[in-house]
């Protein structure tokens, strides 16, 4: 066994460009393309690599399950505390096609992405009017996304010996393109059973999950669970692409999880503003919705760098700036979700409107007493 100190900075970097071309479970690749031992490869990705603050992600195609994507702000009633409110946002997420939300602070509305097939945004909207008729949310805004953008982390920007960010703000080069995988607004006819979707809702979890793991998890036959990994899940492209994310390490205090939102954007201005956030170290993802003209970045952001980031949005983007406006997420009250394996039966996506406003009438009747939050890392 050999510690931290035996890995040289560049070696760690190689490390990070194979995974980023290769992902995290091909040992063999791995082996072969950076002349490490298997079982150096195997201790580094699931010891060394991820302990330096580092996660991976899978990248999946939403389109390619039948999904859209919505960006959706809400706003509860001051009747409902937190819990209440989380209460209900965990029931969306496996009745409601809820796949992430977040508390902003200091205004309390909360961001919501949901993957929802593109057939039922009138019998959602609906419903959400419903609660606002009732009292339930006080408010909310919801938008078609047109593209959404994942960028892998920089690694020309991190010292993976000190574990720190390293870089000059005067000097950022963009993202490179081989580092960001985009996702449009393109939905087919899924071609998939729930098994395949088994397999994707375990690599969401955790994307160091192997199929065996998974065979384990699932309590099925190994080889059934490989051949529809290798031919409806990676034939058919659901996973598009290993995204890593750095993801701290540090502690939420020392953390800002910061949403950037730019109103009435043009073509002109869209680029301007890609130009600006890929070069960003820490743009986590950004999106666009053509219909209201909005894009967003989402950023994860070491407390010591958010005011240099905020200067250096604020001179690149000297048109925009009465445009650009920001919030925080609360990290002590943020999760996200793997798809609803539930809402997929017999080859279809369902959805049932009354079982959502069910559980919203039973919190109107009987709210959930308030108790002590415990942290949630955003990339669990």
């Amino acid at each position: 066994m050999y510690s931290l100190k035996e890995v040289s900075l560049e070696d760690f970097t190689s490390f990070v460009k194979a995974i980023k071309i290769l992902g995290p479970k091909n040992y063999a690749a791995l082996s072969k393309f950076t002349g490490l031992p298997v079982e150096t490869v195997r201790h580094r990705v699931k010891y060394l690599f991820v302990r330096k603050g580092v996660g991976i992600h899978i990248h999946v195609d939403h389109g390619k399950l039948g999904l859209t994507r919505y960006l959706l702000r809400l706003k509860f009633t001051n009747d409902f505390n937190e819990d209440s409110s989380v209460s209900f946002l965990e029931h969306l997420a496996k009745h409601g096609y809820l796949e992430y939300y977040g508390r902003l602070i200091p205004r309390g509305d909360y961001i919501v992405w949901l993957g929802l097939p593109t057939r039922f945004e009138f019998n959602y909207k609906a419903m959400l009017d419903k609660l606002v008729d009732v009292n339930f949310i006080e408010n909310y805004s919801i938008y078609r996304v047109s593209w959404i953008r994942y960028l892998s982390m920089r690694e020309d920007c991190y010292d993976f010996k000190r574990g720190v960010w390293s870089f000059d703000w005067n000097s950022l080069p963009s993202v490179k393109s081989e580092d960001i995988s985009i996702e449009e607004d393109t939905v087919l006819k899924p071609k998939l059973d729930e098994v395949d979707l088994w397999i994707v809702a375990s690599l969401q979890a955790n994307a160091l999950t192997s199929i065996q793991d998974a065979a384990e998890i699932l309590k099925m036959n190994y080889k059934k669970i490989l051949y529809h990994f290798k031919e409806h899940v990676i034939k058919n492209g659901i996973i598009k692409k290993y995204i890593l994310v750095w993801n701290g390490g540090i502690g939420v205090e020392k953390l800002t999880y910061m949403l950037v939102a730019v109103e009435d954007v043009d073509d002109k201005d869209l680029k301007t503003l890609e130009k600006t956030f890929y070069r960003i170290p820490f743009t986590f993802f950004d999106t666009y919705s053509t219909d209201a003209r909005l894009y967003t970045a989402f950023m994860l952001i070491p407390v010591e760098h958010l005011q240099n980031c905020l200067n250096f949005i604020s001179k690149s983007l000297p048109k925009l700036r009465s445009h650009v406006f920001y919030e925080l997420i609360d990290l002590n009250c943020s999760k996200r979700f793997a798809i609803p394996l539930e809402l997929y039966k017999d080859g279809q996506w369902r959805f049932n409107v009354s079982h959502i406003l069910k559980k919203a009438y039973e919190l109107m009747e009987t709210p959930i007493k308030s108790e002590e939050g415990t942290p949630i890392s955003l990339t669990r």
